[in-house]
């Protein structure tokens, strides 16, 4: 269960998304050459329970001192959040969405505490950091995080994420939902990574939606976009067949400043055709400013395009935790063979 800070925003971890599509075959049974709007701009998406618990408190620094609005209301660790303004909420972005209308004003927020429902009252405060509304809360509503798109298919909008799975962090199982939301997210800061510490991308999810993830793999999810982010550039860029990928000099395209999406090099070496999971190859980072910026691969940065020869070869899966410089690559190949299965199967589904 990951945690979710309320702000005026919701402020999560983890996370990165790419974006999966098919490989056509033509009448002699040859693959044909597909292009796709490359990605490497962040967004957030969200898995919730239906149960939205109360995970801890954080200080809020105001123009009059330091508070923690939450605790001072009364809000205990575990308390389970119901309604806000009499309004339901499910997640934590419906939380966020609550706390914003509400323009500064005490809000009323209804929980149930030991079998017992109980109304607490809470005055957001303004951040002196961001300017916005925050009640100095973290919230558990299933999984949520950052994430990276990888690329767009251009004319329905389907999109995969992460080239890993979501897994539930006590067993390391694939995390079961019925259905994801994704949210524009605007990055505010980097955790650097060190040797034994992988950092992360730090963010906010903002009130604008996205699109909807439906399904969770051990390659990635998968789901539709019905607006696309501001960051969004459409360029198009080949996807590049297995056969074409070689050890050597490469990039990769992520957002880690909260504006723009950057390319920096990287080396691809250690390549397994044979492998059909989420770890075939190692990405090195060469780029200093990379580097400097974040010490490397970060949480947050899985699903960041690879492009070699002008192709997109792959996706950042994993970072090595011993070198934040090293992380794991899956093939664009083997996540579009997934999508494709995932394809066949929902119109099964829809067929029956």
């Amino acid at each position: 269960m990951r945690k979710l800070r309320i702000t005026g925003r919701v402020t999560a971890v983890l996370l990165s998304l790419l974006i999966l599509l098919s490989v056509g075959v033509n009448a002699k049974g040859e693959k044909e050459r597909r292009s796709v709007y490359i990605g490497g701009m962040t967004f957030g998406v969200s898995f919730s329970t239906g149960q939205l618990k109360v995970g801890g408190f954080d200080e809020v620094e105001t123009e009059n001192g330091t508070v923690c609005p939450a605790k001072e209301a009364g809000l205990l660790c575990h308390d389970k959040i119901l309604k806000v303004e009499g309004k339901e909420v499910k997640s934590a972005v419906d939380v966020t969405a609550r706390v914003k209308e509400c323009g500064g004003n005490e809000i009323n927020m209804e929980i149930l505490r030991d079998d017992k429902t109980i109304n607490v009252k809470i005055k957001p405060v303004i951040s002196k950091e961001t300017g916005d509304f925050r009640l100095g809360l973290w919230l558990e509503d299933g999984t949520a995080g950052l994430g990276t798109v990888t690329y767009i298919e251009k004319h329905t909008g389907k999109f995969g994420g992460l080239g890993h799975g979501i897994v539930k962090s006590d067993t390391g199982e694939l995390s079961d939902f019925s259905k994801g939301i994704v949210s524009e997210v605007e990055i505010t800061g980097v955790t650097r990574g060190e040797a034994g510490s992988p950092g992360e991308l730090r963010g906010s999810f903002l009130a604008h939606r996205l699109g909807t993830v439906t399904r969770n793999t051990n390659k990635g999810v998968f789901g539709v976009l019905t607006d696309l982010p501001e960051s969004f550039c459409a360029k198009e860029i080949e996807v590049a067949l297995q056969g074409e990928i070689k050890d050597g000099g490469a990039s990769i395209l992520c957002t880690v400043n909260g504006e723009s999406v950057c390319e920096y090099g990287v080396e691809i070496h250690c390549l397994d055709k044979s492998g059909d999971g989420a770890k075939n190859f190692i990405v090195t980072v060469k780029d200093t400013s990379l580097i400097e910026k974040t010490g490397g691969i970060v949480r947050g940065m899985s699903g960041s395009p690879v492009v070699q020869n002008g192709r997109l070869v792959g996706a950042v899966t994993h970072v090595l935790v011993d070198d934040p410089c090293r992380g794991y690559g899956i093939f664009i190949e083997n996540m579009m063979e997934t999508a494709n299965t995932v394809a066949k199967e929902q119109q099964m589904k829809d067929a029956s």
